[in-house]
């Protein structure tokens, strides 16, 4: 499929643009500042900030003129003899999305690598003022202006969405670790009553020790079958 351009035909808009100008003129350079890999908290396996890779993909795709870039340039069938001179890496976001759904990518940045050279690499072929080369540098700025939330480290749950997400695990643990739980609870007045051997707990008695406790309780059990279970409020 060919590389669609504006204008009255994809090949002859892209000819005429690729004719304005005997040397391309160089984008201008990302102006955001990327922190070092060794500087981005919570990266671990990069899992966190590859979902947020997702999402700010998504958002460029979803933009009204990401169909320019969402595949590679067909330089024949557009008849853009020069294009590999001007062109030595080519790339489009439909190749992002690509390895980054298959997990080609290594870490965030060669992510964002390969998203700026697609845009860099319209802006360097076409002139400035061209839809094309527009359409480009909107994208890329969109993209710099979401990429540092991308490797920001997101805001610490709340204590009350940690007691929500107990709430949802708790009942869910075999009763030996139940129990520990709730011995737990009643060092914090939280067992709110015991009668047939089943307790209820009331987790807004858990401050934010307490729910650091459980949390660590609940990591080395959470792999272990379900079993019994028991009264949470």
């Amino acid at each position: 499929m060919s590389h669609p351009y504006h204008g009255e035909s994809s090949a002859a808009a892209a000819a005429s643009s690729s004719k304005k100008r005997k040397h391309p003129e160089q984008p201008p350079q990302p102006t955001a500042v990327a922190a070092a890999p060794g500087e981005v908290a919570g990266m671990g396996d990069h899992s966190g900030a590859f979902e947020r890779c997702g999402k700010l993909l998504d958002k460029l795709m979803d933009h009204e003129d990401s169909w320019v870039f969402a595949e590679p340039v067909n330089a024949r069938a557009l008849g853009l003899t020069d294009y590999y001179e001007c062109i030595s890496d080519p790339m489009d976001l439909g190749t992002v999305q690509r390895r980054l759904e298959r997990g080609r990518y290594a870490d965030p940045w060669a992510f964002a690598a390969d998203v700026r050279l697609t845009f860099s690499n319209a802006m360097t072929y076409n002139s400035r003022g061209d839809p094309v080369y527009e359409s480009a540098k909107e994208l890329s700025d969109i993209f710099e202006s979401e990429w540092p939330s991308v490797l920001a480290a997101p805001p610490p749950p709340s204590d009350a969405e940690r007691r929500r997400k107990l709430f949802d695990v708790i009942s869910r643990l075999p009763m030996g670790v139940q129990v520990m739980v709730a011995e737990i609870m009643k060092k914090r007045d939280g067992c709110v009553r015991e009668e047939n051997g089943m307790m209820e707990l009331d987790l807004d008695k858990a401050d934010a020790a307490t729910l650091d406790e459980l949390e660590r309780l609940v990591a080395e059990h959470g792999g272990a079958p379900l079993a019994g279970v028991g009264d949470v409020k």
